[in-house]
């Protein structure tokens, strides 16, 4: 075999394991993942000041923002945690001032990471919230007002209505022996975990009777 041949099959051989560690999802790891929630604004307005007054379903309509982190893959990572709390979920990719149903949105607002094939860690910041009328106007959608007080006003607001919005701080420490997909996988599923456990908490404190 020629040198150019063998320098021709060297390079490939680099490019392709390169290629495999940045598309492919293997390895083997241990991962300490730490989330903490924290819920900035909610309320419930009705005329009798009665959950049963909230027309409640198991169906959601999900926005998901993620400018900030496009190479995570959120969708059906957060579809599959939804699911696993007795939610259906269809997304949307548009901001209305209305949908008409069940809302809820995620924003993925910061995110700082760290990766090697032997030793990751990340840090992420998430804004999530929740409209049971599908009414945006007092969520922060964008996080642009998020050091805003939120101030509702019952002149305003419509009858039966619950409102949440928090946040998500996610820590992550990965160590073994994984490719990039593998530890971005790994970090798409835990925010999916953490956003669903987060927004069904508040759901089954307020409207518990509701959901059984």
């Amino acid at each position: 075999m020629s040198i150019t041949k063998k320098y021709i099959l060297i390079v490939s051989v680099i490019i392709l394991i390169l290629l495999s560690f940045i598309y492919l999802d293997a390895g083997i790891k241990s991962s300490n993942t730490v989330s903490d929630s924290s819920v900035n604004a909610y309320t419930i307005n009705s005329k009798s000041n009665e959950t049963s007054d909230i027309l409640y379903s198991n169906s959601i309509l999900l926005y998901i923002d993620q400018d900030n982190s496009p190479d995570l893959m959120m969708e059906d990572e957060l579809i599959a945690a939804f699911e696993d709390y007795g939610y259906s979920v269809t997304l949307t990719n548009e901001i209305k001032d209305d949908y008409g149903s069940q809302f809820a949105f995620i924003n993925i607002l910061e995110m700082t990471d760290y990766y090697t094939p032997v030793y990751s860690t990340s840090e992420m910041n998430v804004l999530f919230g929740y409209s049971s009328t599908g009414r945006t106007k007092y969520l922060d959608i964008t996080g642009s007002a998020r050091d805003e007080p939120v101030v509702f006003s019952s002149s305003e607001v419509e009858d039966r209505v619950l409102l949440v919005q928090g946040d998500i701080s996610l820590r992550d420490e990965t160590q073994g022996f994984f490719t990039y997909r593998s530890y971005r996988n790994h970090l798409a599923k835990e925010t999916a975990k953490a956003v669903a456990s987060g927004l069904d908490a508040q759901l089954e404190s307020n409207l518990g009777k509701l959901k059984k």
